[in-house]
């Protein structure tokens, strides 16, 4: 995996998204992820962060309801059985990231969770109440970032220990001033 400069483009979505400048850069000693398993759809972003805010230690928290199709990707064995223990079945194909990837991004708020209609054995979405998980991640944070080949944003769930865990993708998806829209 080659990871591309977008230090500008993370730049300007840091700024975009919180309206103020970017006043450090943080290095994480984590890569991007070669595998991952497309699981379902992302059906909301529940987030804690300071955008807005003229004094940073101000937090609020959001919920972005997904307003268009977001596919939801994870690290295999990510996903844990809260009832049961272990890492919980799922279904869907597995995939292999770009080979280029972004070697910067925007950190955009502390994750409270996401919710997500996970696929069924049969590889369909359920209807209904059916099939809609909360995931929540321990010292999760939520990220943001531009595809180098197209240009596309996303957003990933992290942690500084364990590295990429989630990723959000959706044709609609954009990180902008009003957050995150799509």
């Amino acid at each position: 995996m080659k990871l591309v400069d977008t230090r500008d483009k993370a730049k300007d979505m840091f700024e975009t998204f919180h309206a103020k400048d970017v006043r450090r850069q943080v290095s994480f000693p984590f890569n991007w992820p070669s595998k991952m398993q497309e699981v379902g759809r992302a059906i909301a972003q529940l987030y804690r962060s300071n955008k807005w805010q003229s004094n940073p230690r101000v937090h609020e928290d959001y919920k972005h309801i997904a307003e268009a199709p977001q596919r939801l990707y994870v690290v295999p064995g990510f996903l844990q059985d809260a009832e049961e223990g272990g890492p919980l079945k799922v279904y869907g194909p597995k995939i292999t990231l770009p080979e280029e990837m972004p070697k910067h991004f925007s950190i955009l708020a502390t994750l409270i969770g996401v919710q997500a209609r996970l696929y069924e054995s049969n590889g369909k979405l359920p209807r209904g109440e059916q099939g809609i998980f909360e995931i929540a991640v321990k010292h999760g944070m939520l990220g943001g970032a531009r595809f180098p080949d197209n240009d596309e944003p996303f957003l990933f769930v992290y942690t500084k220990q364990g590295g990429v865990h989630m990723v959000i993708t959706g044709t609609e998806l954009d990180i902008e001033k009003d957050g995150i829209v799509g």
